[in-house]
């Protein structure tokens, strides 16, 4: 996996450049960046990017869709299992979700049945409680494999969602995940969740915003391969015909195609060809 750049000795300032690209930390020396900026192919060098700017990252490889969408059930419940607590009357432990709207539980049982989810939703003077039929078995999110981390995400997004979409077009994700109390040690997993999906080339971003003693943070993702994923595994309840940032993507990359052609640079050419190709926003 790298980003698209140019280097030269020529280029040498003596510094070490830093920058932020969706989350995704780059670290070098001054360099030429491929840019996607206003609808144009530029190069810029890398002590003269702002933010806004796109940059162009490869990796030879991508998640087959069709790997990850297979036996996704079994392990979607670790989303449910977040919030957990003691019941001492009752002498039993149950999974709820706090400040969950009381007013959105039939509609989210309802979605739970289209997508064949044994998933339970039910008001109580304990929070919204939450039943899967499947395993109540909490699972550690950091021991979980690439695909179940991707799960896990699918998850918080049927509970603390927001697709964002228009007219069957997907922009992005969004999750606003409420923590308090003990659970705010699960915002240090979320990170690790980042992390490995980064490693993988999938960028998700993460913020929190605190109030008092609720934190609430927001898990945003417009990668177009991630975006795939889910589109899939929510098609029994709408289909997501286009992915906004795979539309964007592409035009940007038949632009590049097009500046290197004229650089003569068929060897770069071909390289994009055979990759994956994301546009990061430095931010």
């Amino acid at each position: 996996m790298t980003f698209l750049i140019k280097n030269d000795e020529k280029l040498y300032t003596g510094k070490t450049y830093r920058h932020n690209f969706q989350w995704y930390k780059f670290e070098d020396e001054n360099c030429i960046f491929y840019i996607w900026h206003k609808k144009e192919i530029k190069l810029i060098e890398s002590k003269n990017l702002w933010s806004t700017m796109n940059v162009f990252f490869l990796k030879d490889w991508t998640l087959e869709i069709n790997e990850l969408t297979n036996n996704v059930k079994d392990w979607i419940f670790t989303s449910c299992q977040i919030f957990n607590a003691f019941d001492e009357d009752n002498g039993w432990f149950y999974n709820f979700l706090p400040y969950f709207p009381t007013k959105s539980v039939e509609e989210k049982n309802e979605l739970f049945q289209k997508l064949w989810l044994n998933i339970g939703l039910s008001n109580s003077t304990k929070w919204v409680l939450i039943k899967n039929n499947e395993t109540n078995n909490k699972v550690n999110i950091e021991d979980l494999d690439i695909e179940w981390k991707i799960w896990f995400l699918f998850g918080l997004t049927l509970l603390y969602w927001k697709f964002e979409n228009k007219l069957e077009k997907l922009s992005a994700i969004k999750i606003q995940l409420p923590l308090f109390g003990q659970f705010l040690s699960i915002w240090d997993e979320i990170k690790g969740v980042q992390k490995s999906l980064q490693n993988e080339g999938i960028f998700i971003q993460i913020s929190e915003n605190i109030q008092w003693d609720k934190h609430t943070y927001e898990i945003t993702s417009n990668d177009y391969e991630l975006l795939e994923i889910f589109t899939k595994l929510y098609l029994p309840v709408e289909n997501f015909s286009k992915i906004t940032k795979r539309e964007q993507t592409q035009e940007a990359i038949e632009a590049l195609k097009i500046f290197l052609e004229k650089e003569w640079n068929n060897e770069l050419i071909a390289k994009i060809d055979n990759s994956y190709v994301k546009l990061l926003q430095k931010i």
